[in-house]
């Protein structure tokens, strides 16, 4: 490193260090900032799309749609656009402690805050200005994108694409990532060009609209200088980053063990590495965000002198201390009382007793290939509560056992679902990608199902459309009323109008809502149970959830640990690929005591996980 840049890193580590507690200051009030704004804005956008849909609740599909509507990608740019202002706002105030401290002045809060609030329209014109111009560079190569993944990747099922990975995808997925290089090529260069836009705009007076030529006048000219300069603060800030969450792994790894003996010690040892982490992730950010706006100081120094001290800080009021025993002390004493409230949470959320149902999800697909014969005897052996298979409509009207749209992915066979007579679909060897031994596996009908689980086992029968629902709901409720399995069958849909169409048709019957992702109050919406990645199954959701009589079912859980969480959480079904698995787990879990449940409970909130299987696919 050249002796200039020697230099540079030194004032900046000094100015940054000196005046540490006034960034970290700065950085929590805007960070606070930012919760209370994307709160209620998070809230409006999901009440947007509700009115917009006249659904009660929006599921994975609905919220997809309606991200790539008009509204959705207006939110998502007004979300972007209230990001980078209030980024902005803070590199601002960061800035402006930064200049000051290497003035010889402190000027603290308060004066950072009065700095930015005089220069308020400035700022947040320059941040309007910067959000179109990221916008403007971002869209083409993300639309660009996009339409390749829709040419090459849509004739037949996503699944298959995943799972098979044939040529096309990687020739797509190379094509997508070239562009997206290019877009990240142009898009660092724009950022080296406009480095010092900003600091011109708060220290030079140069308007927001002519910033960005201006920076690039000075930092374009001695780009490599700019470009090094943040590659360093880059390279820096990954490293301490690096070492602050490796210093807590290895707290976690050695410490926890000294207290397995003693629960309520091991409660708050838990709760004190959780708000250790939390305390670190803040304390890297705040420096981030300090030594990258020092950065943007030094470079305006070094490429357009230094900054008047008098013109900005001579009349700033001096800091008053901000470290004093009294706020130590309640410093402390809020850490404490996190400490605890973690420790408590997690253990409100172990369950005294496992009353659940294990739910075998496509059958036992984790021993024989899905919605097949084989993979439903499999789950009925294992002792599954509910088979859960997927059905479809064949072009000549049957109702037929398989998941994805087409036969891409079990059989490298072109053929879309309803677009075949159940004797083309029949005679597809769909068994022989798992194992030789199932090569005479064939897509079964619901009937075939719902005859071998009778008197041994419930069905959970998922409707899948893929856009070309005919009389689906119809035929399901005729065959599962002709084999007489009423009392024995739960409907469910990724689709909310699916499952209202059958409600409408049979009131009585048990249906349920499936989901990853959902906004609006799920609990109010019309349905018995709610099925829901492990992402979605939080103690609150969960509880919120059974208090207004639905049961909360969890997809997809293969893994001994993932199982033992979810059952800690109180859930009341577990759709997974090992029923016999599950089993085991209930039956291991009712002879551990209260301790060592609260252990794996631990593991899992710090990140211990179990190895698991590799699956054909991770969808529901």
């Amino acid at each position: 490193m050249s002796e200039g840049g020697m230099s540079l890193v030194k004032n900046l580590f000094s100015t940054v260090r000196r005046g540490f507690i006034d960034f970290v200051l700065v950085h929590a009030v805007y960070t606070a900032l930012g919760l209370i704004l994307f709160a209620p804005l998070m809230g409006a956008l999901g009440q947007l799309m509700i009115n917009i849909t006249s659904e009660p609740v929006l599921a994975d599909t609905d919220i997809l749609f309606f991200l790539l509507s008009p509204y959705g990608m207006a939110a998502m740019l007004l979300f972007a656009a209230l990001l980078i202002t209030i980024m902005v706002f803070e590199i601002s105030s960061m800035m402006f402690i930064y200049g000051a401290l290497q003035a010889g002045q402190s000027v603290g809060l308060i004066g950072a805050f009065r700095f930015t609030a005089a220069r308020a329209g400035k700022v947040f014109r320059f941040a309007l200005r910067f959000t179109i111009r990221i916008a403007l560079i971002v869209l083409p190569f993300l639309a660009a994108a996009g339409i390749v993944g829709w040419l090459s990747l849509s004739d037949y099922d996503i699944n298959y694409y995943l799972s098979a990975q044939p040529p096309i995808f990687w020739v797509a997925g190379s094509v997508i990532a070239l562009i997206l290089l290019g877009m990240t090529w142009v898009l660092i260069t724009r950022l080296l060009d406009w480095a010092l836009a900003l600091p011109l705009v708060l220290f030079r007076d140069v308007a927001p609209a002519r910033s960005f030529s201006a920076s690039r006048s000075l930092a374009g000219r001695k780009k490599k200088r700019t470009a090094a300069a943040l590659m360093f603060w880059v390279v820096g800030v990954f490293i301490i980053s690096l070492a602050v969450f490796a210093v807590i792994e290895l707290l976690t790894y050695f410490t926890l063990p000294r207290f397995y003996d003693s629960l309520n010690l091991l409660i708050v040892a838990v709760g004190v590495l959780v708000l250790a982490w939390s305390v670190a992730n803040f304390i890297v950010t705040t420096a981030f965000g300090a030594s990258f706006s020092g950065i943007l100081i030094e470079l305006l120094a070094v490429f357009d002198g230094p900054i008047d001290p008098g013109r900005f800080y001579g009349a700033a009021p001096a800091g008053k201390p901000v470290i004093t025993t009294p706020r130590l002390l309640a410093l402390a004493a809020v850490g404490i009382i996190g400490a605890v409230a973690v420790g408590l949470s997690m253990l409100n959320n172990i369950q005294a007793e496992d009353d659940l149902i294990i739910v075998a999800h496509r059958g036992a697909a984790g021993k024989a290939p899905e919605n097949t014969m084989a993979s439903v005897h499999q789950a009925i052996e294992d002792k599954a509560d509910w088979v859960e298979i997927d059905v479809q409509e064949s072009r000549d009207g049957q109702v037929v056992v398989i998941h994805d749209s087409d036969f891409m992915k079990l059989a490298r066979t072109d053929l879309k679902v309803w677009e075949g007579t159940l004797e083309q679909i029949q005679n597809i060897d769909i068994g022989s990608w798992f194992s030789p031994e199932f090569s005479d596996q064939r897509v079964p009908l619901l009937a075939d199902v719902l005859n071998a689980a009778k008197n041994r086992a419930k069905v959970v029968i998922e409707l899948k459309y893929y856009g070309h629902d005919q009389r689906l709901e119809e035929r399901v409720v005729e065959i599962v009323e002709r084999t007489g399995m009423v009392d024995e069958t739960a409907i469910m849909s990724l689709k909310y109008e699916g499952i209202q169409k059958i409600r409408r048709l049979r009131p009585d019957w048990t249906v349920g809502l499936l989901t990853a992702q959902a906004l609006g109050s799920m609990s109010t919406i019309d349905a018995d149970f709610l099925a829901v990645n492990m992402a979605m199954a939080q103690p609150a959701f969960i509880r919120t959830n059974q208090q207004a009589g639905k049961r909360v079912l969890v997809w997809t859980v293969n893994d001994k640990m993932a199982m033992f969480s979810m059952m800690s959480r109180g859930v009341d079904g577990i759709i997974t690929d090992e029923p016999a698995l599950a089993r085991r787990v209930i039956a291991e879990r009712a002879g551990l005591s209260s301790l060592e449940r609260l252990l794996i409970q631990a593991a899992v909130l710090l990140g211990k996980k179990l190895p698991h299987k590799t699956y054909r696919d991770n969808s529901p």
